[in-house]
């Protein structure tokens, strides 16, 4: 006796289904440097080491451009 159709689909495997991970474009972030940033690291400079108060702005001006 011929089987249904619908004997015959329920009796195949199933296929796995790939799932497809869709990743963000990394977007460059701008950070806004202000001189309350520089005056914080500054003075943190000027606690650790002391010497210049100009020295000191520049320096940390050179530090936080970088990170």
């Amino acid at each position: 006796m011929p089987r249904k159709t619908t004997e015959a689909a329920a009796t195949t495997k199933p296929v796995a289904k790939r799932t497809v991970t869709r990743r963000k474009k990394k977007t460059e972030e701008t950070i806004v440097l202000n001189w309350e940033h520089v005056a914080e690291r500054a003075y943190y400079i000027s606690l650790d080491e002391g010497g210049d108060p100009v020295e000191n702005w520049l320096r940390a001006e050179r530090e936080l451009v970088v990170a």
